[in-house]
């Protein structure tokens, strides 16, 4: 190629991949944002995020306010409290028994004096601002232990970057098997444990499983900042300093609900006024300094019953 034809290809070539662009149907500059250059590569990949429950992308949240707020409140049952039945323990029996029975199952627990439900996740999907006390996680190990063949922590979130202790507290071994993004899948040998450190946020919480005993079964949910909680066992959840003056799209899960990807999906009065989603989502705006308690009842139906 003489230099003529060459300086001619290096005009004509950008000509050519924007008329291509044109023809493709491509959105706007405005809609895509900038170019992809090194120094913004990391604004772009925060620029979306995929979405619980196979929501779909969602774009980033852009800041509009001030200060700091807290959510709290609890998740009550409309129903009969529910009686859990016993794991199908076949192996291992004198180990993974409490006084010769079975220990029972999670699914669904409920506190029989105040109805509340246990074990619901409940987080912010997406926020603009981070206050400290959730933005990095916690220097210390976090312990997630089993005994009797069991998980002692049924729910597990944290934050990204923190460690975990897998321990096997029972004389025989365990296989730790954690799905979904982060990969994890290593035996833990009688009375040891293991560290392991996610590095990869999850939409929703991902099963946490024992090959050897195939019953055993907890959840795991990392995400990239604090601003989460699991419902303890009367029903009470809190989220601090979350960001104020600004619309937060909250995501609710449980292991029993009806939803996709297993959303707490609610058509309740008290979710109508919350906007709650078909993919198990409401929206919240909060005051700087405000502390808003909810009270979310949960019809049985919602949980599967």
């Amino acid at each position: 190629m003489t230099r003529k034809n060459k300086i001619g290809f290096t005009f004509l070539a950008p000509l050519m991949v924007a008329a291509i662009l044109v023809a493709g149907g491509c959105q706007s500059g405005d809609e895509l944002g900038p170019v992809a250059k090194a120094s913004e590569a990391s604004k772009i990949r925060t620029a979306f995020s995929q979405g619980a429950g196979g929501g779909g992308v969602a774009t980033a949240a852009v800041s509009s306010g001030t200060g700091w707020a807290s959510l709290k409140g609890k998740f009550e049952f409309d129903g009969d409290v529910p009686t859990m039945p016993p794991y199908n323990v076949n192996k291992d029996k004198a180990t993974c028994s409490v006084s010769g029975r079975a220990p029972l199952q999670e699914t669904l627990l409920v506190d029989e004096a105040t109805k509340g439900i246990a074990n619901v996740a409940i987080y912010v999907r997406n926020a603009s601002r981070v206050h400290d006390s959730a933005a990095s996680p916690p220097a210390a190990r976090t312990l997630f232990d089993q005994e009797k063949c069991v998980f002692l922590s049924h729910v597990f979130p944290l934050t990204l970057g923190q460690t975990i202790e897998i321990k096997n507290s029972d004389p025989v071994g365990h296989n730790t098997n954690i799905e979904g993004k982060n990969g994890f899948n290593q035996t833990i040998p009688a009375g040891q444990s293991i560290d392991f450190t996610p590095q990869k946020e999850e939409a929703v919480p991902v099963a946490i499983r024992c090959s050897i005993h195939p019953w055993m079964l907890a959840y795991f949910l990392p995400r990239e900042n604090g601003y989460f909680a699991v419902s303890n066992p009367d029903g009470t959840f809190e989220i601090a300093n979350v960001p104020a003056g600004e619309d937060l799209e909250f995501q609710v899960w449980h292991e029993s609900a009806t939803g996709p990807g297993h959303a707490l999906v609610l058509n309740t009065p008290k979710a109508k006024d919350l906007k709650w989603s078909k993919k198990g989502r409401f929206k919240i705006k909060l005051a700087e300094d405000e502390t808003r308690e909810i009270k979310v009842t949960v019809p049985a139906a919602s949980l599967g019953g």
